[in-house]
């Protein structure tokens, strides 16, 4: 089992690797946004100075997965950058970082959490669905390569 970590200095290199691998993986290098070159290389600048936050899941030393909150209103957050090490996958390092996603969200009094996906990356849609979010069905997608948004209300 992981150990979930918030963001360390050395943790940016990881940030970086691990989402640009997924996107090359499932999409194309191509589709990586200018604002995401930023968001990916800066992520203290970018998430953390601007109220969000990241988990890293890590094992012995070596990054297994992250996750990044981006804050979008006192109450909001958005789960972005879920990205596994594909020698990690179906290890339960997602859960892990949701796990961790929503204790901080209970502990912080945050109500809403979206996230913006694509339906053809299967393994996140169902990790999606078996924590109770719901689709939106009206939205505007910040990145290329989204179809599908998703919202869930906390209590």
């Amino acid at each position: 089992m992981a150990q979930i970590e918030t963001w360390k200095p050395q943790y940016t290199k990881y940030f970086e690797a691990l989402n640009r691998g997924w996107i090359v993986r499932f999409f194309d290098e191509n589709t990586i946004e200018p604002f995401e070159v930023e968001l990916l290389t800066n992520p203290k600048k970018e998430i953390l100075d601007k109220g969000g936050h990241l988990f890293f899941a890590t094992e012995s030393g070596n990054v297994l997965g992250c996750v990044a909150l981006l804050k979008h209103g006192e109450t909001e957050y958005e789960i972005s950058k879920l990205a596994v090490d594909p020698s990690a996958q179906g290890k339960g390092v997602a859960k892990q970082l949701f796990d961790a996603i929503f204790n901080y969200a209970k502990n912080n009094n945050i109500s809403k959490l979206i996230l913006e996906t694509n339906t053809k990356l299967k393994a996140a849609m169902g990790l999606y669905n078996k924590y109770g979010f719901s689709e939106v069905k009206d939205f505007t997608p910040h990145y290329t390569r989204v179809n599908i948004k998703f919202e869930k209300l906390l209590s």
